[in-house]
């Protein structure tokens, strides 16, 4: 069983009852999204992961992703450039139009800046291309996230990309933005008022667009992969 292997492997730092919380958690999480029309599935590693899309996605099917630490990671880019049509969103040298030709994906893949148990996907983005992709255009979407993106609410979702997610990135991507300089957002606790930054974060902001997807009414479009691993931000 999936979770007994969880449990040998990271016994050094999970103990029984720290297990059981996790498994529990888990499947509620997994039957919150199938509820939502959204494809759940859980699997051990990155590997296992990269196993999956790979039975998911046919050879030299059409295919594209949004800007992703967690499909690095997985060797899922690196599977995606080598036995498909893969369509470089970010390639200096495309056009306008050829990019359009990214909504017209077989497949278009990305992570999650995080998942609710609730069965919710968390997304905030700079570009855009990533948020709009998710919500029309390509025929099937993949969403490969991290255990540690797993959260219990849209609070804490919003509060982990305050926190966390959006710091690193920006530093990553050498922005100009509050966060990078500070290591944490300039209004890093939920507020009603300001659902993600404020605008002297700074021009060079990532947090442009924010996507919460609760339901899929297109049943079998988007499938998540949710992996027993820390991966990405």
């Amino acid at each position: 069983m999936i979770f007994e292997t969880i449990i040998k492997e990271k016994d050094f730092i999970m103990d029984a009852n720290e297990y059981k919380v996790l498994k529990a958690k888990i499947k509620r999480t997994l039957k919150n999204f199938e509820l939502n029309n959204i494809n759940a599935v859980f699997v051990e590693n990155k590997e296992d992961a990269l196993k999956l899309v790979k039975q998911l996605i046919p050879q030299n099917a059409n295919t594209s992703s949004g800007g992703s630490i967690t499909l690095q990671e997985c060797g899922i880019l690196d599977y995606l450039k080598e036995n498909t049509a893969y369509l470089d969103f970010f390639n200096p040298g495309l056009t306008r139009e050829e990019k359009c030709k990214m909504y017209l994906s077989d497949f278009f893949l990305l992570s999650a800046n995080a998942i609710t148990e609730h069965g919710e996907i968390y997304e905030v983005d700079g570009r855009s291309n990533r948020v709009s992709a998710l919500l029309h255009g390509p025929e099937k979407v993949i969403i490969v996230a991290g255990i540690n993106k797993l959260v219990y609410s849209l609070k804490d979702a919003v509060e982990r990309v305050k926190q966390t997610a959006a710091p690193i990135n920006s530093t990553r991507l050498c922005k100009d933005t509050f966060c990078a300089k500070n290591g944490i957002c300039i209004s890093p606790s939920f507020s009603t008022e300001h659902l993600m930054c404020e605008k002297r974060c700074g021009e060079d902001t990532i947090c442009c667009n924010t996507v919460i997807m609760a339901h899929q009414r297109e049943k079998e479009r988007i499938t998540l992969i949710i992996v027993g691993e820390n991966l990405g931000y």
